[in-house]
């Protein structure tokens, strides 16, 4: 997950490996019972997710000229492996994480401190591809998934079925928030910063049991930054005009006699997620 905002996610493709069948064509975007949601890309490699009116997903991926179309997945698998993936991207319990015959991921030792992602996705015909990322990389990706579950759920058969990508609004924090400054801090004279971690809900606010302070310069920043964030007030995310919950990281600098600014988030923000 950073001192300012907004911070787009930097996912690093350290190397591309696998193989895959002859090149497929990219399937056409004008199907009628087919709607885009989003699209990513992660340096030579991109990733789109459709949903269909019938409430299933797709995933499609290029290398180059290399294209894989996934199987039909539905939305509810997809959100509760992504939600499992996403809990324990920092601390993996398990050597491999698998989604059907569409997805997996493989954890490993970048080097003493980093872990990175075997991030493996195959064709119906039994093609895959796999791209090495980093936490970044693996968010940004699982981030996707989400989009897709949650746009197959919530937007209506007509709306699937219009063409052109589905319109993604993401979060905004609606008005400057003024904070209590540490006490200990404030009579030391010292600055400092906090990451935090939210769920904003549809009204605009962060769910209380969401909030989570990833890293911080001291303990009374954390503390303080946790009270902040429980006042702010957002303008919620959005796909195709229907609010949304959305995960997002917010970094909170602790300067005396700031004020913080109205300024948009990307989403997700930054490295080190917990929960979606």
């Amino acid at each position: 997950m950073r001192t300012t905002l907004p911070k787009a996610l930097g996912a690093v493709i350290v190397c591309l490996i696998g193989t895959a069948a002859s090149p497929l064509g990219r399937p056409a975007l004008t199907q009628t019972n087919w709607r885009e949601v989003k699209s990513i890309r992660l340096g030579r490699f991109r990733s789109r997710i459709d949903a269909s009116s019938q409430r299933t997903i797709r995933l499609f991926s290029q290398l180059d000229t290399s294209q894989l179309t996934g199987p039909e997945l539905t939305p509810d698998s997809v959100q509760a492996w992504q939600e499992l993936v996403f809990s324990e991207l920092e601390k993996p319990t398990r050597t491999k994480y698998i989604l059907g015959n569409a997805i997996l991921v493989e954890p490993y030792a970048a080097d003493s401190v980093t872990i990175g992602y075997a991030l493996t996705v195959a064709d119906t015909l039994g093609a895959s591809r796999t791209v090495l990322t980093d936490r970044d990389g693996m968010q940004e990706f699982l981030d996707l998934l989400v989009k897709g579950a949650v746009a197959a759920k919530t937007l209506s058969d007509t709306e699937l079925k219009r063409a052109g990508p589905v319109v993604e609004k993401r979060v905004m924090l609606a008005k400057a928030v003024n904070f209590v400054y540490p006490r200990n801090a404030q009579l030391a004279g010292v600055s400092g910063s906090a990451l935090m971690q939210f769920v904003v809900d549809t009204a605009g606010r962060a769910k209380p049991a969401s909030i989570t302070c990833l890293e911080a310069t001291y303990k009374d920043f954390a503390d303080a930054a946790a009270a902040v964030v429980k006042t702010m007030e957002f303008t919620p995310a959005e796909l195709d005009g229907h609010k949304i919950e959305q995960l997002v990281e917010y970094p909170i600098d602790f300067n005396l006699n700031a004020v913080l600014p109205i300024k948009p988030f990307q989403v997700p923000v930054g490295k080190g997620g917990r929960r979606r």
